[in-house]
């Protein structure tokens, strides 16, 4: 899952819960009788996510460091795949010239190289997967971390994520706070 991805479950989520919040919050009786709704906060800011995952160059870096990475695994692959085609190619145009153990042997020995090629692409896979898997969740903690001092005196009470076509169908440029956020975590990311 990438880290894109990630975020955008966890910005969903966070709509659910306040969703949830507005319509769950206790009714206010009045002495007349009158049952009167309570207030909804209306401190809530938010941030794009699409722009800023765009401009922060903490996981820009990372970004492309996974990019290259992952082209390295695959051109890996691909090498050692043809080779192995090439073994497999020269073995056939052998195979008539060749004993019957002879050729069992070298079918045997394409075979365990097949399967060990097949074991080392989901390995190298799987590790590639949990490597940005866990920097997901170091992104995540990174801006939740940033987002919670970046809150102290200014008291909002939902900082939203918005992207386009996600669960927000409306912000008020008024309340994206993006650019803040993103400069305060590019220079937080500067000085480590």
């Amino acid at each position: 899952m990438t880290p894109h991805r990630i975020f955008t479950a966890i910005l969903a989520l966070a709509i659910v819960i306040l969703y949830y919040l507005h319509f769950k919050s206790p009714a206010a009786e009045t002495s007349t009788g009158v049952i009167m709704a309570a207030p909804v906060a209306t401190n809530i800011v938010y941030v794009n996510s699409d722009s800023l995952l765009d401009n922060f160059s903490f996981y820009k870096n990372k970004k492309a460091e996974f990019a290259e990475k992952e082209s390295q695994i695959k051109n890996h692959l691909q090498a050692e795949s043809e080779r192995l085609q090439k073994d497999a190619a020269d073995y056939q145009d052998r195979a008539a010239m060749m004993s019957e153990g002879d050729r069992a042997k070298k079918e045997e020995e394409l075979m365990q190289r097949q399967q060990s090629l097949m074991k080392k692409k989901d390995d190298m896979l799987g590790a590639f997967e949990e490597e940005q898997s866990r920097f997901s969740e170091s992104l995540y903690s990174k801006l939740s971390a940033y987002l919670k001092e970046y809150n102290k005196g200014k008291n909002y009470t939902f900082i939203l994520g918005y992207q386009k076509g996600g669960g927000i169908l409306f912000a008020n440029d008024s309340l994206d706070i993006t650019s803040q956020v993103l400069e305060g975590l590019n220079k937080e990311s500067e000085e480590k």
